[in-house]
């Protein structure tokens, strides 16, 4: 029996074993560059509630101004009226005071509509955010498998070439 064929069929063997290690680590490294690219996309989470707690501070804010401000107009416009000597307790100053109340009202309904919108749509881009990260994940995930697979192929090629050149030499008899 000659030397050169076992050390090539030695070779094959390593060469096998060598790329299946190559690829698992290279499994390993999708594997933790798609969690890390998740944890990015996810730190949006934050960012994003940040975002409605202010949207949500920004209109309870803005609603108790409102009305302070039409409490304050409302008897602004009742002190007028009864400095000019007007009758407060029926006919048009207080038709004006009920429309007034009925258009603050309005404001008040719209101002919570858009808030409510608002918080729809940081709700929406929280979810597209979340769905962003699981995709990552998955490529990640992916990616790790088709290495690992590549890496046992590369195994399963060493082993039959180390086979078939034990077979072609007769390296273990005729």
């Amino acid at each position: 029996m000659s030397v050169l064929p076992a050390m090539i069929a030695l070779l094959q063997l390593g060469s096998g074993v060598k790329a299946q290690s190559a690829a698992n680590k290279a499994a390993k490294a999708a594997k933790e560059a798609g969690e890390f690219n998740a944890e990015i996309i996810e730190r949006d989470l934050d960012l994003l509630d940040i975002q409605k707690q202010i949207v949500n501070k920004n209109y309870l804010q803005t609603e108790a101004e409102n009305r302070y401000n039409f409490r304050a107009m409302q008897g602004q416009a009742r002190a007028n009226y009864a400095y000019g000597g007007v009758e407060l307790s029926m006919g048009s100053p207080i038709e004006v005071m009920r429309q007034n109340a009925r258009l603050f009202e309005y404001d008040q309904h719209k101002l919570k509509f858009e808030k409510t919108m608002t918080d729809l749509q940081i709700e929406d881009r929280k979810e597209s955010v979340r769905l962003n990260a699981e995709l990552s994940r998955m490529e990640g995930g992916m990616a790790a498998a088709s290495a690992r697979s590549q890496g046992q192929v590369s195994l399963l090629q060493g082993f039959a070439g180390a086979a078939d050149t034990a077979y072609t030499t007769n390296m273990f008899g005729p």
